[in-house]
């Protein structure tokens, strides 16, 4: 199954409305080119209760029609939190770039990290990018987001996109070609404790080509 949601591209010359039909939607995981980091993390996560993943990188897969760039999402038990990423979306001939926020079961993630992702919608961006426009300066670009919690905003997570692999060695690790497929990144690291937010903010910022990303969506716990 897929699912078709709108779209705009941005590039150098103008804006153009697209549909894109999510034919799979893939998470990776652990994806920090440092990898020492990356090893403290999951020894970090194992104290917590949540399972060490088999292989480093990981990929899990969840069903199309979690994928969503709606501003509000309905999300079973108050546990959860979002984690900014950058998301490749393979076109007919283009690869486009956004920023995403792989939501995630904290709870159900310490039985079953898969189950745990299938559990929230994937929440992506309405504006994507040219991977093309950005190849020449993709380390500087920065992911950052926000939790909103009872009216209080706090920055949560900024990095450079240097922090993680890039899109050529996501897409030739998990040999991923496929036409119609969402590939989610996997995120940079927490600025403090995790946050069961009201709402989350996420944003990736360009400014060699002075450009931003912003997208911003409210949990309601069902």
């Amino acid at each position: 199954m897929s699912k078709e949601i709108a779209f705009t591209v941005r590039w150098k010359e103008g804006v153009m409305e697209v549909m894109f039909e999510a034919s799979r939607v893939l998470l990776a995981g652990y994806t920090g080119r440092n990898q020492e980091v990356v090893r403290r993390h999951i020894e970090e996560l194992k104290k917590i209760g949540v399972p060490a993943p088999e292989k480093v990188p990981t990929l899990y897969r969840v069903a199309s029609y979690l994928i969503t760039n709606d501003k509000e999402v309905e999300i079973k038990g108050d546990k959860t939190s979002g984690e900014v990423e950058y998301a490749i979306l393979m076109g007919d001939e283009d690869i486009y770039v956004t920023v995403g926020s792989d939501h995630t079961d904290r709870e159900l993630e310490k039985v079953n990290v898969e189950k745990a992702k299938q559990m929230c919608q994937k929440i992506i961006a309405k504006e994507v990018w040219l991977y093309s426009e950005m190849k020449d300066h993709w380390d500087n670009v920065i992911l950052r987001s926000y939790a909103i919690k009872e009216g209080k905003k706090v920055l949560y997570q900024e990095d450079k996109l240097k922090a993680l692999l890039g899109v050529e060695d996501l897409l030739k690790e998990f040999n991923i070609k496929e036409r119609g497929t969402v590939l989610f990144s996997g995120t940079i690291r927490l600025r403090g404790k995790l946050i069961y937010a009201d709402e989350f903010q996420i944003e990736m910022e360009d400014s060699e080509l002075d450009r931003i990303i912003r997208h911003q969506y409210r949990v309601h716990i069902i």
